[in-house]
């Protein structure tokens, strides 16, 4: 190319600049429905109304009952880059409403048949604006009550490429459902409805507290399996919300719901907070039914990182990690989902290792070289202080409740599964029992084997991690950037059993390895784990935690009774102390349930007698 060939640089016509901004905000009618609404929620509306039609496509209609606007304000928010919610450039690192680069409106417009109704609360009248494909139509005065309704015709209409790439109307809409859910699980004082065709397909009436909206939005029978998760608070940063137990899993992360702010995010460091909180408990490519809600201030996250502003980056992700990690770990500790009036207690009258020389199952000798750390129990209350998100619908959370099916034995002291009166053994696999409330069936080798992993894994916690020194130090070498990261970081490796030592330029030898690591691939454990401090840009590196768990797992799998293995009555109620002892999950560490309850009303039920 010849310098008189060269291409002549231009300055973009306002409307295609507006078309490109388009595809950047509205990629599908979902998309134009959220800006919408957030806008509503900023301009603090407590009833949000959308109308649709053909999936969006021929109409999508907002209206809100918030502060409105002036005539003046109608006109400019059709202006790109017109915004009442920045004044400076410090207020891109403090933001705190949904909406505010003032993009949205002029991109939507541009794409469309373009109106707005809209009327201040002080106002007499109101003011219509129309737009078509980003041409302003007209101005004028209308009659309007306080609010506004923004109104979008034959979306994508001067953009038919756009409409190729769109689903059928039915996914369209239910991707509009799945968005306006979302904003309103953060706000549960607004009312949203959403009709499609002149039918209703979502109302959701003003509620008091966020519990409440997630009884209205899944339902009793969903809401059963869901309990809260008190907040946990890491420095500037606090978490709370909502988990599923764990045998309650789906297939899509789509039920992870997380909220900064108020705002509906997705961050791969949340998500791995809530694998790692999860990990032992559900089976892989399963997952949760999480909702969290997180807060800190606004200047400790950046929420400028995309348009459609569902991406945020943290000033300190490490911290977020570990707060949403002990949120969850919280809740799941206490394990609600057990039959009720379980309630977790610090109060143990005997050390870790008195319950392990009792145990008539664990042999394995690396469990015996250290079980010193303090156990939890689980012991039966009266009253049911944990309650699933279906009780919100009768009972106050913020209440110390008595349930119907609430266990009333003299000894409290005495853990629920030791409580329980054994029947005999299934098949040689299942242990039938009864709590009075219904017969318990017991999968033995599950039973065992999360008994045996969480003892494992205690002493794997704790401070005697058995070290195995390499007869011949194993040298490796690493790229440049791995190199560095590892020599800022061997401090991280030393406390887990690694002993490494640089060799010059980019090699490294490895002199000692923890001794359960047997004839594993250290330096793709250790590039993995160097990867993940990169990418975190801290120490909280979950790679090695998970290859930890992968062979405790194995080991506790192979060093567990049997299905098919008879057991005496005394090694049975040994095995029911033993599940008293730990942090009790309903599952294996493979994700299976350990054992389910089928209560005298079912059963009467299946009889005819009920």
């Amino acid at each position: 190319m010849t310098e008189n060939s060269q291409p002549t640089i231009i300055v973009l016509p306002e409307a295609l600049a507006n078309q490109i901004a388009a595809g950047e905000v509205v990629e599908r009618p979902a998309n134009a429905v959220k800006e919408l609404v957030e806008n509503a929620i900023d301009a603090e509306a407590t009833e949000i109304n959308i109308l649709l039609e053909e999936g969006g496509l021929q109409l999508i209609q907002v209206t809100d009952n918030g502060i409105g606007m002036s005539r003046e304000n109608a006109t400019l928010c059709i202006q790109r880059h017109a915004t009442s919610k920045i004044t400076q450039t410090k207020d891109l690192f403090q933001i705190s409403t949904l909406g505010f680069r003032g993009e949205a409106l002029p991109s939507i417009a541009s794409v469309s048949r373009f109106s707005i109704l809209t009327k201040t609360r002080q106002a007499h009248g109101g003011t219509r604006v129309e737009v078509e494909a980003g041409k302003l139509i007209s101005i004028h005065d209308a009659a309007s009550p306080p609010g506004t309704e923004i109104t979008i015709r034959d979306l994508f209409f001067n953009t038919p490429a756009r409409l190729k790439f769109l689903k059928t109307r039915a996914t369209e809409l239910r991707q509009v459902v799945k968005t306006v859910q979302r904003l309103a699980l953060s706000h549960p004082n607004i009312r949203f409805q959403i009709k499609h065709n002149g039918k209703s397909k979502l109302l959701l009436p003003t509620v008091t507290n966020h519990a409440e909206r997630v009884f209205s939005l899944v339902g009793r029978e969903v809401s059963e399996k869901i309990y809260k998760a008190e907040q946990a608070e890491r420095e500037y940063v606090k978490v709370w919300g909502f988990f599923s137990d764990p045998s309650f899993t789906r297939r899509t992360n789509d039920f992870l719901w997380i909220f900064v702010n108020g705002r509906f995010i997705r961050d791969k460091t949340i998500h791995g907070a809530i694998r790692v909180a999860y990990r032992g408990l559900i089976d892989r490519g399963r997952y949760p039914i999480v909702i969290l809600f997180i807060s800190m201030p606004p200047k400790m996250v950046d929420v400028n990182v995309h348009p459609t502003k569902i991406e945020v980056r943290f000033h300190e992700a490490s911290l977020i990690f570990r707060a949403v990690r002990a949120c969850l770990i919280n809740g799941l500790g206490q394990s609600p989902w057990v039959p009720d009036g379980m309630q977790e207690t610090q109060n143990v009258s005997e050390s870790s290792d008195e319950i392990e020389n009792k145990n008539p199952f664990v042999q394995n000798p690396f469990v015996q070289q250290s079980l010193s750390a303090p156990t939890k129990t689980y012991v039966l209350n009266n009253s049911r202080s944990f309650q699933p998100v279906s009780a919100v619908k009768s009972v106050d959370l913020s209440e110390s409740t008595t349930n119907e099916n609430a266990h009333k034995l003299e000894n409290k002291q005495t853990g629920y599964f030791q409580q329980l009166h054994y029947i005999g053994q299934y098949k040689g696999t299942y242990l039938l029992a009864t709590d009075g409330q219904g017969l318990i069936i017991v999968d033995q080798h599950a039973a065992h084997e999360r008994i045996t992993f969480a003892l494992l894994r205690r002493a794997f916690d704790g401070e005697k991690i058995a070290v195995q020194p390499l007869l011949i130090p194993q040298l490796f070498e690493l790229d440049s950037l791995r190199a560095t990261i590892l020599r800022e970081n061997l401090d991280f490796f030393t406390p887990l059993g690694f002993e490494i030592e640089p060799f010059g330029g980019e090699h490294f030898a490895l002199k000692a390895t923890p001794a359960l690591f047997k004839a594993e691939n250290y330096q793709l454990l250790i590039e993995d784990t160097l990867d993940d401090l990169d990418k975190n840009g801290d120490k909280n590196s979950t790679r090695i935690d998970e290859v930890i768990d992968h062979i405790l797992i194995r080991i506790a799998c192979h060093k567990s009774v049997r299905g098919g293995d008879t057991l005496q009555k005394e090694q049975v109620y040994a095995l029911f102390q033993q599940m008293d002892s730990i942090d009790f999950g309903a599952n294996c560490p493979h994700g299976r349930p350990v054992f389910f309850q089928i209560t005298n009303q079912e059963l009467e039920k299946r009889f005819d007698r009920s």
